[in-house]
């Protein structure tokens, strides 16, 4: 059987992505998915063979660095993988069974990239929800079949032959959405939306995390933004940054509408939303100011280790076969 998919995870130990293997080998079109384990120690990694029986081929590559850089590591594991489309996978992002077959039949055409629908994967709390509107809105559940101007860097996925073009400059592209979509943009590469496609996404909840979260995403991508621009545009966006929630705010509202939720989340999301943007904006003004500091690294943990970040009774949604 071909391989048509290689999916990129990213792990220390085979624990941490175990629950997201299980439904991989769930998948309708398990045998023609590569899977791809980039860790830095095999040994400490202690691949499961018995859960990764079934699937077309299964390589785990070492790769210089902590775990917790996702980018680096994950460049390392498109550079390794053998399918003509990969996949960015999560530790706490799981498919639907027929979501990947879907996938493989999208990127049969010749689209730069392919974005998965986001479905909220623990939808009791008003956190767990401003997270995904404010991360995944454009993409949230439920969403029309088309052509998108851009789509998320996890969770998405794209052709390998595109990225691995990008050489050395592919890890700092891959750190947000924006980087390696405008650089696919910038040599005609287009992007599409696959409704089939649908994953659900386990959002962070326990609100002492949701609070560090927020504002370290913020500094963070505003830093990573921000690298080598002059002192005078840094503070031009610093002294702009209250009008992000007015402006985010805005989105979210209108995503909301989009995806037929308003009389399940509004007005109850309403102050969660708020803590949230402004949370955000104010991490995003420390970002233009300071530089990133140690936001990376607060993100890249929670990213790899999500469930302890999760509130104690904010159950997991089961995935649907469809």
């Amino acid at each position: 059987m071909t391989i048509e998919l290689s999916v990129i995870l990213v792990a220390d130990r085979f624990e941490t992505i175990r629950q997201t293997v299980g439904h991989l080998s769930a998948q309708t079109a398990r045998d023609r998915l590569e899977l791809v384990v980039v860790t830095p120690s095999a040994q400490e990694l202690a691949l499961d063979e018995t859960a990764c029986a079934g699937f077309g081929a299964v390589r785990v590559v070492e790769a210089e660095g902590e775990a917790i850089d996702l980018p680096r590591l994950r460049a390392a594991g498109i550079r390794s993988a053998s399918a003509p489309a990969v996949l960015l996978g999560e530790t706490h992002s799981f498919p639907a069974a027929k979501a990947l077959e879907a996938l493989i039949e999208a990127h049969r055409e010749p689209w730069a990239g392919v974005g998965l629908v986001i479905c909220n994967g623990n939808p009791k709390t008003m956190a767990s929800w401003t997270n995904l509107y404010l991360d995944y809105g454009a993409w949230a559940d439920p969403c029309p079949a088309g052509v998108v101007t851009d789509i998320p860097t996890h969770n998405g996925s794209f052709k390998r032959a595109l990225l691995v073009d990008c050489g050395e400059r592919l890890a700092e592209l891959l750190r947000y959405s924006d980087g390696i979509n405008e650089a696919l943009r910038a040599r005609g590469g287009r992007f599409y939306l696959e409704p089939r496609a649908r994953t659900f996404h386990v959002n962070v909840s326990r609100l002492s995390s949701w609070f560090l979260e927020r504002a370290a995403a913020g500094r963070a991508y505003a830093g990573a933004r921000s690298v080598g621009w002059p002192r005078w545009r840094r503070a031009l966006y610093a002294g702009g940054s209250p009008l992000i929630p007015l402006i985010r705010g805005r989105r979210v509202f209108r995503d909301i509408r989009r995806t037929h939720r308003s009389s399940e989340l509004l007005p109850r999301i309403v102050p969660a939303l708020a803590i949230g943007l402004t949370v955000s904006a104010l991490g995003e003004l420390a970002g233009y100011l300071a530089g990133p500091g140690r936001a990376p690294r607060l993100i890249g943990e929670m990213e790899l280790h999500r469930m302890p970040h999760v509130r104690r009774g904010d159950p997991i949604t089961p995935v649907p076969e469809q």
